[in-house]
């Protein structure tokens, strides 16, 4: 036997079984990079992970994730002579007391409660009805931009958040005091000045969010009502250290997704997963 030509056949052999091998190995990596888990399974997934740590989900998932910006912006902080032309134009003769914080009217009374938060109450409360409501916000400073919300409201407040390109600002809201078939006032927080900072960045999808809800907050020894009722994507306040600045404090919104249960709401910042509870 001519040992060159069985070393050469050998060699031969040898590099195409290392091909056939190779060409298996690029195939299974490219079916792996390709493979997408059903996202019923991923559902299923984090509820299991959820039930875990004693939460239920009863609320609807959202799907979509886009890219969104950071945000600046500063706590509003409107004038009480501004304030009692917008709430009250037909009041010609306001009592205004910048030292106090109060103007008052024979409808009713403006006071500041803190920066960028003030407080309407009427003299003659009107009915409780959709149009008188919906009166109430038109009036209210910037009224326009807030939406209810469903999600935080209960018997005697009616929750209404500031709402920016279509996304709720879970820290700007203005909330009506009710009684029974009668609107008592409100309650505004609001911000200006609104900038995005930067590109639009990925976030995390709802479903990475309340993974990280569930890997932060473990409520299995507390026995109590963890059903998340909502879960849904806005933008909430993150102040920036020793940031002041004229007319209000400078701060940064980020974009989270917010999860509501019967007895708290958590905040889950959609850039980095990490857990707030709401103060």
């Amino acid at each position: 036997m001519n040992w060159e030509n069985a070393k050469s056949w050998l060699i031969v052999a040898f590099l195409v079984l290392n091909l056939a091998l190779g060409w298996q190995l690029y195939q299974s990596r490219q079916e792996m990079l390709g493979y997408v888990e059903p996202y019923s399974d991923l559902l299923a997934n984090t509820k299991t992970l959820l039930a875990q740590h004693d939460f239920s989900l009863v609320a609807s998932v959202p799907q979509d994730h886009p890219d969104l910006p950071s945000l600046h912006a500063s706590l509003a902080v409107p004038s009480l002579g501004e304030l009692t032309h917008t709430v009250f134009p037909t009041m010609k003769h306001p009592t205004i007391d910048n030292t106090l914080g109060t103007s008052d009217t024979s409808d009713g009374r403006i006071k500041i409660l803190g920066e960028g938060i003030w407080q309407v109450m009427y003299q003659i409360p009107p009915s409780l009805s959709d149009h008188h409501l919906s009166s109430v916000l038109q009036s209210a400073w910037h009224g326009p931009d807030y939406l209810p919300d469903s999600a935080t409201s209960q018997d005697g407040a009616m929750v209404f958040l500031q709402h920016y390109q279509n996304y709720p600002v879970f820290d700007a809201e203005l909330i009506v005091q009710t009684a029974p078939n009668q609107i008592l006032g409100y309650t505004q927080s609001a911000i200006t000045d609104i900038v995005p900072v930067g590109d639009p960045k990925p976030i995390i999808s709802a479903l990475d969010a309340l993974d990280s809800l569930a890997n932060a907050v473990d409520k299995s020894s507390q026995h109590t009502d963890n059903r998340i009722l909502k879960l849904d994507l806005g933008y909430a306040r993150k102040a920036a250290s020793g940031a002041t600045g004229q007319g209000g404090s400078a701060s940064y919104w980020f974009p989270v997704w917010r999860v509501v249960t019967l007895s708290q709401v958590y905040y889950v910042n959609a850039l980095t997963g990490e857990v707030e509870v709401s103060s």
